[in-house]
């Protein structure tokens, strides 16, 4: 990990840890409601830091990114001669390299090239039932206490997630509504905004992609439609996200120091 980086974070935590700002809500009781900015903010900085490549050195042994990518696309190029999947459309070519900041090692590849996404259903309110597969919506993947609408009929197979789905809601309320998110409570029907995200390889590292993913999901609100309060982000613009991608052992450092630090902010939050 960079010294610098590492200091940044460690050698402040007071500071971190006691800055507080008023919320900006409305009602009764409102003035008194505040929020811990400074951890907040510093788990926007430990992300940012994870997908520059700044949160843990570089190892010159590992295997290159491009390497790695090389085999996702061409499980991607079987998977399209197989017709399992289809050619995505508007994805746009990749910029120069040396516009890029990215350590030696990492290469950049658009999201939509390693992904094929679907958007879940949309349950009427008049198909809900009180058993069944538990229907999943935006407030389940933000809040695992919001109770669930539950659905029992017949539902296409990309509709129908599991331990390990790799989800992206697309829609609502910005700060509230967007993310990446992977589903770990069991099978369940997907709601609509919602896309499930099935990777062309099981080699990539999923935790890392939703570091990635999440990283940039302020870039993608900037450019998402709609009107006031509420937004969209469409399918094009995740499709041209660009994913700066470490070598497949860095991922795993990666994601293991940003549990660390995150379970850092989580005893400072206490």
């Amino acid at each position: 990990m960079s010294i610098n980086a590492e200091s940044l974070i460690t050698d402040h935590l007071d500071l971190w840890s006691s800055t507080i700002k008023s919320k900006k809500t409305t009602g009764r009781g409102s003035k008194k409601k505040q929020e811990l900015y400074g951890i907040k903010k510093l788990r926007e900085l430990i992300l940012e830091l994870a997908v520059r490549g700044l949160l843990v050195k570089q190892n010159s042994a590992d295997e290159s990114a491009l390497k790695l990518l090389k085999r996702v696309e061409q499980k991607r190029t079987i998977l399209l001669k197989s017709k399992k999947i289809k050619n995505q459309r508007g994805i746009e070519p990749i910029p120069n390299r040396s516009i890029t900041s990215a350590p030696n090692g990492w290469r950049p590849v658009r999201l939509g090239s390693l992904v094929e996404m679907y958007n879940g259903r949309a349950f009427k309110s008049t198909e809900w039932r009180s058993q069944g597969l538990p229907i999943v919506r935006i407030q389940n993947l933000n809040d695992s206490n919001a109770q669930f609408n539950y659905f029992d009929g017949d539902i296409l197979d990309h509709n129908i997630i599991n331990n390990n789905s790799f989800l992206i809601s697309w829609s609502g309320t910005p700060g509230t509504s967007f993310g990446a998110f992977i589903w770990n409570r069991g099978e369940a029907a997907l709601n609509q905004h919602i896309n499930n995200c099935v990777f062309h390889s099981e080699e990539l590292n999923l935790n890392f992609m939703c570091l990635a993913v999440n990283g940039q999901m302020n870039h993608f609100i900037t450019k998402a439609q709609g009107g006031v309060g509420l937004k969209h982000v469409t399918k094009g613009t995740l499709n041209n996200a660009l994913i700066e991608m470490p070598p497949l052992a860095e991922q795993h450092r990666i994601v293991a120091k940003v549990d660390e630090l995150m379970a850092l902010c989580d005893q400072l939050e206490q």
